[in-house]
C-alpha cells in the first residue's frame, strides 16, 4: 500500500513545483527567471521527482543518494531562506493575487512538500556526513553563477538576492555573507544526515511479482511431468 501512495505524493509534488513555476516565471522569461535560486530549486524537484515516482512504480529503487538529498537540501535552503531572510521585504505595489499564491507555492508548499516525502517515504540511513559538504557544491556553483551574471547585465536588479549584491555589500560583505550562509547550509546538511540516521530504515517494499503467462505455467507443468 506505501508503494502507490509514494507514487501519487511525488506526482502531486512534480505538479506543485511545475505549477508554482509556470505561475512565477508566466509574466517574464523563463530563462531570466533561471537566474533565481528559487526557480531553478523548484525545477530541480519537478525531474528529480519525477525520476523518484517513475522508479518507485516500476520498483526500480530510487535517484542516488547523494542526488535525493541534495535536491531536499537545496529546496529547504529556499524555503528557510525566503522566510527567514526575503519574506519581510517590500514587494511591488501591483503585485497580483496570482503572483502571492504562486510566490506561497515555490517558497512554502514545495519545500514543505519535498520535505515531507523524504521523511515519510525515502529509505533512510543511507546519508553520509561527507554528503553535508558535497551537496554545498550547488549553493557555491549557484554564487559562482550569480556573479558571472552580473557581469553580463546592466540596471539595478543584476544581483537575484541582495545578500549577493556586491554593488551594496562591497566584497568584504560578500565574503562574511558566503561564510555565514555557507556555515548554515552545511549545518543543515548535517541537520538532515542526523535525522536521516536517527529515523527508521524505512526500506523501499519489493516489487509485486508479474503474474506468470499461460506459456510459462505451461512449461512448469510439462517438467513436472517429466
Amino acid at each position: 500500500m506505501r508503494r502507490p501512495v509514494a507514487v501519487l505524493f511525488r506526482i502531486a509534488v512534480v505538479i506543485t513545483a511545475v505549477l508554482g513555476v509556470h505561475l512565477t516565471t508566466r509574466d517574464s522569461s523563463f530563462t531570466a527567471s533561471l537566474a533565481y535560486f528559487t526557480i531553478q530549486s523548484n525545477v530541480l524537484v519537478a525531474a528529480v521527482f519525477a525520476w523518484s515516482a517513475s522508479a518507485t512504480w516500476r520498483g526500480a529503487g530510487h535517484p542516488p543518494t547523494w542526488l535525493k538529498g541534495g535536491t531536499t537540501l537545496s529546496i529547504a535552503i529556499t524555503g528557510l531562506v525566503y522566510n527567514l531572510v526575503l519574506a519581510d521585504l517590500p514587494v511591488a505595489p501591483h503585485a497580483s493575487p496570482i503572483w502571492h499564491l504562486s510566490n506561497q507555492v515555490v517558497h512554502v508548499v514545495t519545500p514543505i512538500a519535498a520535505t515531507v516525502d523524504w521523511l515519510l517515504f525515502d529509505e533512510h540511513r543511507r546519508f553520509r556526513f561527507s554528503h553535508a559538504f558535497a551537496w554545498l557544491a550547488y549553493p557555491f556553483g549557484y554564487l559562482g553563477f550569480a556573479l558571472v551574471r552580473a557581469t553580463t547585465v546592466d540596471g539595478p536588479h543584476r544581483y537575484p538576492y541582495p545578500f549577493l549584491d556586491v554593488d551594496v555589500l562591497g566584497w568584504d560583505g560578500l565574503a562574511l555573507n558566503v561564510l555565514l550562509y555557507g556555515g548554515a547550509f552545511w549545518l543543515l546538511g548535517l541537520a538532515l544526515v542526523l535525522i536521516d540516521r536517527a529515523l527508521p530504515r524505512n526500506a523501499p517494499p519489493a516489487p509485486v511479482p508479474a503474474e506468470p503467462t499461460r506459456a510459462a505455467v505451461s512449461r512448469s507443468a510439462g517438467s513436472d511431468i517429466c
